[in-house]
């Protein structure tokens, strides 16, 4: 019995974890990876990258767990395994419903027209054509980082205690908001453009309101999981 209920986590986390290699190893086939590679920055200016480098990173330190059992006595791998988990969660949260909402609803806030690939975005044709990935690529993207990190919080890990949730995840997702607006108007200034066509028609001040209510909404969408948890 106790071997059938071990092998579980194993499974979810071997499987979360091809998944995600999966959709990374089809970053190179995607629209514009040629004109983004080039930029500063790489496909790392996209939060979604971010959000899946940083769910296959939990899955993975998941997996050290589920066949390595002594590491469970270290310390250090606990505390980094927790952390990755408070970040990783709220980050897929947010990637997947700022996304698809995007998607369905202003797909011109969030997907590129074919003309951008020529670096025409300042004078862009009456009725340009939005390039979309493929969708099970898409999906392994914007929704499997997600779904399979809520998956294993919502079964086998603890629910976050007070001190996690009202200090040291507010901390950490401030931080983490901060260095990533800085990232990208860094990159933006090499690249004359930003990574999502939302930041590009903002100005500063917009872009700034925009930082602060994805970090917030993070923050939110983390109190709201935890909230979910037996």
């Amino acid at each position: 019995m106790q071997k059938t209920l071990s092998s579980r986590p194993l499974a979810l986390h071997a499987t979360a974890a091809s998944i995600l290699a999966y959709a990374w190893s089809r970053i190179g086939t995607l629209p514009f990876d040629e004109l983004i590679s080039k930029q500063k920055g790489g496909h790392l200016q996209f939060l979604t990258i971010q959000a899946l480098v940083g769910a296959w990173a939990y899955m993975g330190l998941c997996l050290v767990w589920d066949l390595f059992p002594g590491v469970r006595q270290l310390g250090l791998i606990r505390s980094v395994k927790r952390m990755l988990l408070m970040v990783a969660l709220p980050l897929a949260f947010v990637v997947t419903s700022i996304y698809w909402s995007l998607y369905f609803f202003f797909p011109k806030l969030i997907l590129r027209p074919e003309n951008s690939f020529a670096g025409a975005q300042d004078s862009p044709s009456p009725s340009p054509t939005l390039v979309r990935p493929p969708l099970h690529v898409d999906m392994a993207m914007h929704v499997a980082p997600f779904v399979t990190v809520l998956a294993d919080f919502l079964a086998f890990e603890r629910k976050l205690s007070s001190w996690q949730l009202n200090k040291s995840a507010p901390i950490t997702l401030l931080l983490y908001g901060i260095l990533y607006a800085c990232w990208v108007e860094y990159c933006s200034s090499h690249n004359g453009v930003f990574p999502y066509p939302f930041l590009t028609i903002n100005p500063p001040e917009g872009r700034a309101v925009v930082y602060a209510c994805v970090t917030a909404l993070a923050f939110i969408s983390l109190r709201f999981l935890n909230c979910l948890h037996a």
